[in-house]
């Protein structure tokens, strides 16, 4: 159910994607973080190379398969980076599986409640509630292209520069191509998972990276979980959206080698 790749030598960091994304929205991170770890790079269920099941998949269906690849790593010292969904999938593979492979995770770009509810202020597009929520899976099954597409272009820094012309029509491309099953399936799954109290329970040295002009999830939110998560810290990249792994490279990738070769050293 899950594509994997694995690029470089070293330390194993597992990069996980987010809806409709492929592993290849990761290359410029893998060209950096390769140099000096194992990376390896995975496609969620139906997306990317990796086909679409029978049924569509869930959050935990990912996991299961995530659980697979760490295990076929051989390593007791695995880092989980997961981006947007990809994060709510680690985070669901922490809770089911545990650490007893992984010892560090990086959540990047996720919140842990997609929906504004209860006065929650840290929902998806900063107001997304249930009518919205319903009208979202509407588009997905209704035409997913266009939704991946229009993914993908809200995805970037809110008044920030122009996108590279090649590089948005290379992840329209590629989100594009994610199967609409899959893509309906997760998103109906997130959008259900409430992980306020769950993420309590991630004790694990954890480093959330937030892009400050992010338009999908308010970048609040990454100090909100800096306060829930016991052993997090925060990195704000201020001129990033949700793509800060591309839109910010060079400020990303020092984050997460500052991260882990600071928590390399302790292990």
């Amino acid at each position: 159910m899950m594509r994997a790749e694995i690029h470089g030598t070293g330390p194993a960091l597992v990069l996980v994607p987010g809806l409709a994304a492929s592993r290849h929205f990761f290359d410029t991170t893998v060209a950096d973080l390769g140099r000096d770890h194992r990376v390896v790079t995975v496609d969620l269920p139906g997306h990317g190379d990796a086909p679409a099941p029978a049924q569509p998949p869930t959050l935990s269906d990912c996991a299961a398969a995530l659980h697979e690849v760490v295990e076929g790593l051989g390593s007791d010292d695995v880092t989980l980076l997961g981006w947007s969904l990809g994060a709510t999938v680690a985070w669901t593979y922490l809770e089911t599986f545990g650490t007893r492979r992984v010892r560090r995770l990086i959540s990047v770009e996720q919140t842990p409640w997609l929906l504004a509810d209860d006065g929650w202020p840290y929902a998806a597009f900063g107001s997304l509630d249930r009518a919205g929520a319903t009208a979202l899976l509407g588009d997905v099954r209704g035409d997913c292209g266009a939704f991946a597409e229009n993914l993908v272009r809200g995805s970037f820094a809110v008044d920030g520069p122009a996108p590279d012309a090649a590089l948005v029509a290379d992840l329209v491309r590629q989100a594009r191509g994610a199967d609409a099953g899959a893509v309906a399936g997760l998103l109906s799954d997130v959008l259900a998972q409430d992980w306020r109290d769950r993420v309590t329970a991630l004790r694990l040295p954890t480093l959330l990276v937030h892009g400050r002009r992010s338009a999908v999830y308010p970048p609040e939110v990454g100090n909100w979980l800096a306060k829930a998560m016991p052993d997090a810290r925060v990195e704000f990249l201020d001129h990033s959206g949700h793509l800060c792994f591309l839109e910010e490279p060079e400020a990303f990738g020092a984050a997460v080698r500052g991260f882990l070769t600071s928590e390399e050293k302790q292990s």
